[in-house]
């Protein structure tokens, strides 16, 4: 994986919105950062993407390792195999191409997994046995980490675990369940459901922030609004955690800043059920929106 020495290591977040890049030096010291829109089309295009990015933070120094994180499923060649929130990277050879231009072979891995790195070692999780982050953006990405490694499927792939059935809802899922977790905790979900509390036909960024403080000031409708979504985080918490058994919860990804209003109900709805695991610590996530390509780039460099 390792290129030359005394170059950077350059660490991407590959997400259904935004793209983050940064570079690395040996001493941990990021050099340079960007934040840029996911191309949603034109596949052709992507190498030039990605390359172009990656340049623009190495600044004219060599890469010494290039990690990529992800929105799965990702097989384990590295092929990106989510046409529906990275379409324009699926199917396609990623690492090839970025091999030839730049002189080191990339890693690849799910996002999830690139963030869950980012926190058992340097963020809210790094002194914690076994943790189980979660993070809740375009979708839901899952990733339990023991022992530092990332728990994997029998088969060796990443589990897309944010795909879970929600008793009781109906919430039909592009994975083909009829009422899954990632359309009804993730980012987009509480967006959507803000801008119809706010009359919105489709929901912004902006409207969750403005029923966030609505709920803050007492308005029970945004309550309500949090509290259910704080409700079904849990739903899909305890199940992970039946299975894992983790000693910790880390929730990040863009809904963490939102916290206060729906951890509340999430603490009392997880405590209903902890007789099937452990209670585990629950952490919000303190890192920044560069956590998951911060994560990407240590493992890149090993």
């Amino acid at each position: 994986m390792n290129g030359t020495r005394g170059g950077l290591s350059v660490g991407i977040d590959l997400g259904g919105t935004g793209s983050r890049f940064v570079a690395v030096d040996d001493a941990g010291r990021v050099a340079a950062r960007a934040s840029v829109a996911t191309p949603k089309d034109g596949a052709g295009q992507v190498h030039a993407f990605l390359a172009h990015h990656i340049e623009d933070v190495l600044a004219g120094r060599p890469a010494h390792s290039i990690g990529i994180g992800a929105s799965g499923p990702i097989d384990a060649d590295g092929t990106i195999r989510n046409p529906e929130t990275l379409p324009a990277f699926t199917g396609i050879d990623i690492l090839g191409p970025l091999q030839r231009r730049f002189g080191v072979r990339p890693a690849i891995d799910n996002d999830a997994v690139t963030a869950a790195i980012f926190e058992t070692s340097n963020g809210v999780a790094r002194d914690r046995a076994s943790a189980l982050v979660v993070t809740l953006g375009t979708g839901v990405g899952v990733c339990a980490i023991r022992g530092g490694l990332p728990v994997r499927g029998a088969d060796g792939v990443h589990p897309e675990a944010g795909h879970l059935s929600v008793a009781g809802a109906h919430a039909p899922c592009y994975c083909g369940r009829g009422a899954c977790w990632e359309q009804l905790a993730s980012r987009s979900a509480l967006q959507r459901d803000a801008g119809r509390l706010l009359g919105s036909a489709t929901g912004t960024p902006a409207d969750i922030g403005t029923a966030f403080g609505n709920a803050l000031a007492g308005d029970p409708a945004a309550r309500a609004l949090f509290d259910s979504f704080g409700r079904t985080v849990a739903a899909g918490l305890a199940d992970l955690l039946t299975v894992h058994r983790s000693a910790c919860v880390v929730i990040g990804g863009s809904v963490a800043q939102y916290h206060r209003a729906f951890m509340p109900a999430l603490e009392r709805a997880l405590a209903s059920v902890t007789g099937c695991f452990p209670a585990p610590e629950l952490l919000m996530s303190d890192g920044d929106e560069y956590a998951g390509a911060l994560g990407a780039a240590r493992v890149a460099s090993g």
